[in-house]
């Protein structure tokens, strides 16, 4: 059900259904093993010796498969990854926006991220940062390359202490960190957080990264997606992929991200590809379906029990709007004993009504 909602989503947008086979060649994934983030590959032989995987990611093959043109599309695919020590099988839908996507592009798949966590709740939130414009603040901090990944590493952590220490040791300025606290304290709606980015005192190069981020919030807010969107910089991702936008959604009751994305132009480049660019996001439905999926716990919405002195077609009126209305009802006498697991058990009534079932 979830994914079929997710499709008509992706189509209203004109994306275009993605399929590929269950694996690739061993090499396409082997090369890229870091965007994977680690994990064992499933492999095995060909007929004709060539050494195969089963595929552990979409993204991988539809880079691959792009043949420079702008190409927006979906995906709904199982994919093969090592979990725990295990090998698993599981649903990934996603969304890919390639060839250099400009503001209204990226503005367009963090939209779709955001409807996305709609469909399945209406309690989200969708963590936005720029690792870019991050990057650009350390750059013109005239940092090593090295320090700059140590302060990554900082932000991701919220570990201002440590970043204390490059002050202690002469390689970072007082006045600098204060910008970098700032920066990492902030957490709150997107437009919120860039005011409170805007009167830091940022150089050129940061600056003008900063006004790519409002126009991005203004085109979302021009979408109507801005509500549920918050700015925070310790969401970092690998430097080795992204390169300025990233994303990630979560879902009440669920412990973990269920959704990720973001600008990941050094792909493309890593596969040969320089002039391309891409953003998009994908959605685990292995945590969808353990946390929230109520089919894992119940068989059905509703068990409506009757009795002998029931009004049998008042009560088939009732069942037959609430099953329009999309909820699975079961009709059992009250002796009938039944092991079905239902949400809410409703002893029927002759009168009841829709809202007092739903109430």
């Amino acid at each position: 059900m979830f994914e079929e909602k997710l499709n008509a989503l992706y189509e209203q947008f004109g994306y275009q259904k993605f399929r590929m086979s269950h694996f690739e060649e061993y090499d396409l994934y082997a090369q890229n093993r870091p965007f994977l983030g680690g994990g064992h590959l499933i492999t095995f032989s060909d007929i004709d010796g060539s050494l195969k995987a089963l595929k552990p990611d979409i993204t991988i093959s539809i880079i691959k498969n792009n043949d420079g043109k702008s190409e927006k599309v979906y995906y709904n695919e199982n994919v093969y990854r090592e979990v725990n020590g295990s090998y698993q099988e599981m649903l990934q839908v996603g969304v890919e926006s390639v060839g250099n996507p400009d503001i209204y592009a990226q503005a367009e798949v963090i939209a779709l991220a955001l409807q996305s966590l709609k469909v399945f709740s209406p309690e989200y939130i969708l963590d936005i940062s720029d690792i870019g414009f991050l990057g650009f603040v350390l750059e013109e901090m005239e940092l090593s390359s090295s320090v700059q990944e140590e302060i990554f590493r900082c932000f991701s952590q919220k570990n201002m202490p440590e970043i204390d220490l490059f002050v202690k040791k002469g390689i970072l300025k007082a006045s600098d960190r204060e910008i970098l606290k700032r920066l990492m304290e902030i957490y709150g709606p997107l437009e919120e957080g860039i005011a409170q980015v805007e009167a830091l005192p940022l150089k050129q190069k940061a600056r003008k990264e900063l006004e790519n981020l409002k126009m991005l919030a203004k085109v979302l807010t021009a979408f109507g997606t801005e509500a549920g969107i918050c700015l925070d910089f310790s969401l970092v991702n690998s430097m080795d992929y992204y390169n300025g936008v990233i994303f990630q959604g979560f879902l009440k009751g669920v412990p973990y991200p269920v959704l990720s994305g973001g600008r990941y132009d050094n792909l493309p480049k890593r596969m040969g590809k320089p002039a391309t660019g891409a953003i998009g996001f994908a959605i685990t439905m292995e945590l969808i379906t353990q946390y929230l999926e109520q089919r894992k716990f119940f068989d059905a919405d509703i068990r409506m029990r009757y009795e002998d002195s029931c009004d049998f077609a008042r009560m088939t009126e009732l069942v037959t709007t609430l099953r329009a209305g999309g909820k699975q009802v079961r009709c059992e006498h009250v002796g009938t004993e039944s092991s079905m697991r239902c949400l809410k058990q409703i002893v029927y009534r002759n009168g009841m009504r829709a809202e007092e079932v739903m109430q």
